[in-house]
């Protein structure tokens, strides 16, 4: 027998279930007492000690509930899968329950279960929950998020008199609630068969337990609770919730460009969200306006929200706006950006260019071409200005212990009206980079039209030369190479890093989460890099051959394009002039994108100074429980403790909220579009009738590789890299910038043609395919890649060389054969794609 809480409980022998209420338990929470019987213990003779086990848990009654090792996963919960028997009053009946909770994983539609998702027949063995009956006045189920509509802030909670069995076996309609997580106020209520009302103290509590639940697991939980005759409420079983409807009550939102590297790559905290929202909403308002496609008395339109612990930008509004241009297409729009969406019977929507049209969007044509030309204007020296205000702040940081609180309030105040203009020019930058090379795109598809001479805009767009975060890599080749040469114990390594890290301290393996350290904070993580990389034996890529290599393609194509032109007297009258001065113009946003946003990323070094002062400062004062918890405050809170606007209490209950909610949305992985008319079906791989598997996403680097896979999840996974592997992620930042230097190929999960990742891809001159839905999951390490970046495919190739492969600390079982991969990948696929992701 295991006793749940037990220093000697082993998951391996306790199963999902018990693992789950073990850790529970020893963490605080009210699990009723229990013990485990193993899969393969004989009954018979542990009989003794099966009473022995009941004595100490008081007698009975009892429960006895299954407990696989597949049990209440994140993509399949095994829900009513297993046995669960309550109201054990005998030692015989003890036994018989545990034989038949056993026996439960050999039942059909549990084999079924398990063949559909795609795991083997013996991953159903069945260990044995034994608890201790609460005596029940109610029970039920909760939610912390609201599975039916997909509103994260609300919970529900459905109940019903005594036992909870009878209300999840549907003998009877529960008793319904909607309350918000806050504070337990109830939204809606519907009484059930039996009315069985709970009290606003119950409902409170049951709140904070959703909260802390879904805070503790990372992710929104399916809770059993039942409320004992004396009040006391008792944590049954806490599981992810498998399938939520995502939010269709709101306009179109998505996190394209926002996920791709950035603020929506993994949860965010309030504080780098509301910087984010203050920004985005100023800029984005300003830019329409400033080219006439909003009035300026207009009313300020909502352009950026949070769901689920990401931001989202309101995708349907900016689709709103722009369609007024002629020629806006909204299926172009989507796979520049990397949306991925899929449209009804009517189609993607399309502005014709007509007389009239181009008559009535002639003065935003003409505000468009000015707004292009004043933000490069803007960008051109934009360096000297930050570099003198970036230096100041930082200046100021030096004398915080010297700097009484008042002071720190206004510096602070102004910091932040910094931040918010550094952020709003770079956005500026990205909203003009993506028009013009939508506009570029055009003119470059009417050449290829006229001409029928194919045009590749990928390779137009390669080998810029001046990308600033190529200077990264550059500063890393010499850190490799002083590692080789002279070791990491010696001076020369120390100059090279203190050199490496007066350029790039900003930057961080996490860098756009502001609670995050940056390499200047720990510089050994730097080291533990280049550490990975000689061990390796890897030859980082020279960015800048790289560069040229990609600058001479790129001077080969224009070449070509001009040559095409020229055959043609009309066509070099039409086209020529325009094709150089738009592709130049192009070519020199792109750049800036990249600049400006180096940028921004220092801004928001200045900021994490400042605001882990303020965290200091208020913890002292008593209005955060916790330094650290400056980073659950929104800018408008921090505004309002620096003008002694604030309310202490209420201070210290919404950073409490927002800590648990933030928790409670680290380990989903929400969609990234919602709203309405957005579909949540993905479309699945393809198996060929070679057993190779087929995913396709968005080609945005030319080029084809065949190598191995490496999936990685984040910056600091990417330790067992090995020489000209295929990276596989869900997406990059800057700081991946180095190990991009060190494969051959790139796959990503999100982003599009104008992406940080796309950008990267092309001066490195590697074949990239972004925007591949599931390929963090589908895709395995060790299997064999065929990536086309021209094309946007991505095959998974069925042939004996495509067996994993081992690296150190790993160990992995190889399939029986190629074709035998082949199905099981498309099985997993499946899960993933096809729907079981409940």
């Amino acid at each position: 027998m295991i006793p749940l809480g037990s220093p000697d409980f082993s998951a391996a022998a306790a199963g999902g279930k018990a693992s789950s209420l073990h850790h529970l338990i020893t963490d605080g929470f009210p699990v009723p007492p229990g013990f485990i019987v193993p899969a393969d213990a004989d009954l018979d003779y542990i009989r003794s000690e099966l009473e022995l086990a009941v004595a100490t848990l008081g007698g009975y009654p009892l429960a006895a509930r299954s407990s696989a090792q597949l049990e209440d996963l994140a993509a399949a919960s095994f829900a009513g899968q297993y046995a669960t028997y309550l109201r054990i009053t005998t030692l015989t009946g003890l036994i018989e329950a545990i034989e038949a909770c056993r026996a439960s994983g050999n039942h059909s539609h549990a084999l079924c279960y398990l063949q559909r998702n795609g795991y083997e027949a013996n991953g159903g063995r069945i260990s044995v929950l034994v608890q201790k009956v609460v005596d029940a006045s109610a029970a039920g189920v909760m939610f912390s998020i609201d599975p039916q509509t997909g509103r994260e802030e609300h919970a529900l909670v459905e109940c019903c008199h005594g036992f909870g069995e009878r209300l999840v076996s549907g003998q009877v309609t529960p008793t319904r609630y909607v309350l918000r997580l806050e504070d337990g106020s109830v939204l809606e209520h519907q009484a059930g068969a039996e009315n069985a009302s709970l009290d606003h103290e119950t409902l409170s509590k049951l709140c904070r337990y959703a909260l802390e639940l879904q805070a503790y697991f990372g992710t929104p939980q399916d809770i059993e609770w039942a409320l004992d005759r004396a009040g006391q409420i008792w944590i049954l079983q806490s599981r992810p919730i498998t399938r939520i409807h995502w939010r269709s009550d709101i306009d179109e939102f998505t996190n394209a460009n926002f996920r791709d590297g950035g603020v929506a790559a993994r949860v965010c905290t309030p504080l780098m969200y509301s910087l984010y929202r203050d920004a985005f909403q100023d800029s984005m308002q300003r830019y329409f306006v400033t080219i006439k496609l909003l009035p300026k008395t207009g009313p300020q339109r909502c352009w950026v929200k949070m769901f689920y612990g990401r931001p989202y930008w309101c995708a349907s509004a900016v689709k709103e706006v722009l369609s007024k241009v002629p020629g806006y297409d909204e299926q172009r729009f989507d796979r520049d950006l990397g949306i991925q969406k899929e449209y009804d019977q009517a189609g993607p929507r399309q502005t014709p260019v007509t007389l009239h049209t181009v008559v009535r969007a002639l003065p935003v044509a003409l505000a468009l071409e000015r707004e292009y030309r004043r933000q490069l204007r803007v960008t051109e020296n934009y360096g000297q200005r930050f570099s003198h205000d970036e230096a100041h702040y930082l200046r100021s940081a030096e004398s915080f212990p010297a700097m009484q609180d008042d002071e720190f309030s206004s510096t602070l105040l102004a910091v932040l009206k910094f931040h918010q203009q550094v952020q709003g020019d770079y956005f500026t930058t990205v909203y003009n980079h993506a028009n013009y090379q939508t506009d570029f795109k055009k003119l470059v598809n009417r050449i290829s039209h006229a001409t029928g001479e194919p045009i590749s805009s990928v390779v137009l767009m390669s080998g810029l030369l001046d990308v600033s975060h190529m200077r990264m890599q550059r500063s890393f080749l010499k850190l490799v190479g002083a590692a080789r040469q002279q070791g990491m114990d010696s001076a020369a390594w120390d100059v090279t890093l203190e050199d490496f890290l007066q350029t790039n301290s900003h930057h961080g393996d996490n860098e756009l989460d502001i609670s995050a350290l940056r390499w200047g904070e720990c510089p050994e993580r730097i080291k533990q890099m280049v550490e990975e990389v000689v061990y390796a034996g890897i030859e980082p890529k020279d960015g800048d051959t790289a560069a040229r290599e990609q600058f001479a393609l790129h001077s080969a194509e224009v070449e070509r394009v001009i040559a095409i032109l020229r055959r043609n007297l009309w066509h070099r009258f039409r086209f020529e002039k325009s094709f150089r001065k738009r592709l130049n113009t192009a070519r020199k946003y792109a750049s800036r994108r990249e600049q400006m946003r180096e940028y921004s990323t220092r801004a928001d070094r200045v900021m994490r100074q400042y605001a882990l002062e303020a965290g200091r400062r208020l913890h002292r004062g008593g209005w955060l429980s916790h330094e650290e918890d400056v980073f659950m405050l929104h800018t408008e809170d921090l505004k309002a403790l620096a003008q002694h606007r604030a309310d202490k209490a209420r201070m210290l209950a919404v950073t409490r909220f927002r800590k648990l909610m933030y928790r409670g949305y680290r380990s989903l992985e929400p969609p990234g579009e919602l709203g309405k008319g957005i579909s949540q079906q993905t479309s699945a791989p393809r198996l060929e009738s070679s057993g190779a598997v087929l995913l396709k996403g968005t080609g945005c680097s030319a080029g084809r590789v065949v190598a191995r896979a490496r999936v990685v999840g984040a910056l600091a996974e990417c330790t067992n890299l090995r020489a000209r592997e295929i990276l596989v992620t869900r997406s990059t930042d800057p700081a991946w910038t180095p190990v991009l230097g060190l494969v051959s190929g790139i796959v990503t999960e999100v982003g599009g043609l104008l992406s940080h990742g796309a950008v990267l891809g092309r001066e490195y001159g590697l074949p990239t395919v972004l925007n591949v839905q599931g390929a963090t999951h589908i895709i395995k390490t060790g299997q064999m890649l065929e990536v086309d970046g021209t094309l946007g495919t991505v095959r998974i190739l069925a042939n004996e060389a495509a067996m994993p492969v081992m690296c150190p600390g790993e160990v992995k079982c190889a399939p029986e054969n190629a074709k035998h991969l082949a199905i099981e990948t498309m099985m997993r696929a499946e899960i993933v794609v096809g729907g079981e992701r409940k």
